[in-house]
């Protein structure tokens, strides 16, 4: 059994790791969607980037402990977050472009969720193949 020491510890890292790759995943996506979807300046980008940054990580410090602890124990670090960052983008983009007028940010933000949790599912079954 791990000390509780080194447990907590553990977590702070993902916690800290999971923020700045969510809040990567987060800006990047947000600044990609109003590019390529609407008439934009650099300021708006600009915004657009700080915006998505913030939405990322809150979404990436809270989901990455518990990504990491109940479905990824057995995936390296480096894969588990490069893979939910880009399933975090992809499912940010697909729900900016599929959303509909007067959803607001609801729908990126749950698409973006809902990507990051498919990639900790296949990045899940691909370790547990690879342990078979």
């Amino acid at each position: 059994m791990l000390p509780v020491r080194r447990i907590a510890a553990v977590t702070a890292g993902l916690i800290g790791a999971g923020a700045v790759f969510g809040a990567l995943a987060g800006g990047l996506s947000l600044a990609f969607c109003m590019v390529i979807t609407e008439t934009f300046t650099l300021g708006s980008v600009v915004g657009g980037f700080v915006f998505g940054s913030v939405l990322g990580f809150l979404l990436g410090a809270i989901t990455a402990p518990v990504l990491a602890w109940l479905l990824l124990r057995r995936v390296a670090l480096g894969r588990m977050f490069v893979g939910c960052a880009l399933g975090t983008t992809i499912g940010a983009v697909v729900g900016w472009i599929t959303a509909t007028s007067g959803v607001g940010p609801y729908n990126p933000l749950l698409s973006a969720f809902i990507g990051c949790v498919v990639a900790a599912i296949i990045l899940r079954h691909r370790a547990r193949r690879l342990e078979a």
